[in-house]
């Protein structure tokens, strides 16, 4: 790689590091307009925890419950 292109990367990389952090405040101004009030989506976070989110804003909704969590492991075909 060429010396002049590092600059070029690096306010690349730069401008979508800034457009990003701009999308995840609107996600959670849009997240915080929401009653959470329908259903949940029961499954697994990035760290492997069962979580449940909200079905409609997909917000992060706290740990399952033990009941969520037996329910979320039934067999889906029963």
């Amino acid at each position: 790689m060429e010396q002049d292109d590092k600059p070029s990367i690096l306010s690349n990389v730069n401008k979508i590091e800034i457009k990003i952090k701009e999308l995840e405040k609107e996600k959670e101004i849009i997240q915080q307009e929401c009653t959470h009030k329908d259903a949940f989506d029961i499954r697994f976070d990035e760290n492997k925890a069962i979580k449940k989110y909200c079905s409609v804003c997909k917000s992060d909704a706290g740990f399952a419950s033990t009941q969520e969590q037996q329910e979320f492991f039934k067999p889906k075909n029963i």
